[in-house]
């Protein structure tokens, strides 16, 4: 199987993530100019942005799978009691 080309999304953060690295090297150096720090500034916040997004999307995806489960254990039950109330009537007859 052939590995998918990298979406815009993803090539976009990969080239964050690599100039994010490269600017930090450059402050903890002492070389880091004022742009450069806007620059990283911006990429931290977009950075974090996307961070705050996954973590919602992940959170409501945990409800989701919560209230799924809990319908299903729930069915369960009705069915479970169902197949008892017809093995008691066919106990019976």
């Amino acid at each position: 199987m052939t590995a998918s080309a990298p979406k815009p999304a993803q090539h976009a953060r990969a080239h964050r993530q690599t100039a994010i690295d490269a600017l930090l090297r450059h402050a903890i150096t002492g070389r880091l100019t004022i742009p450069e720090a806007a620059l990283l500034a911006d990429y931290t916040a977009v950075e974090r942005k996307l961070a705050d997004i996954t973590r919602q999307q992940l959170a409501d995806t945990t409800r989701a799978l919560q209230r799924h489960r809990e319908a299903a254990d729930a069915e369960i039950r009705q069915l479970e009691a169902r197949i008892a109330e017809l093995d008691a009537s066919q106990e019976a007859a």
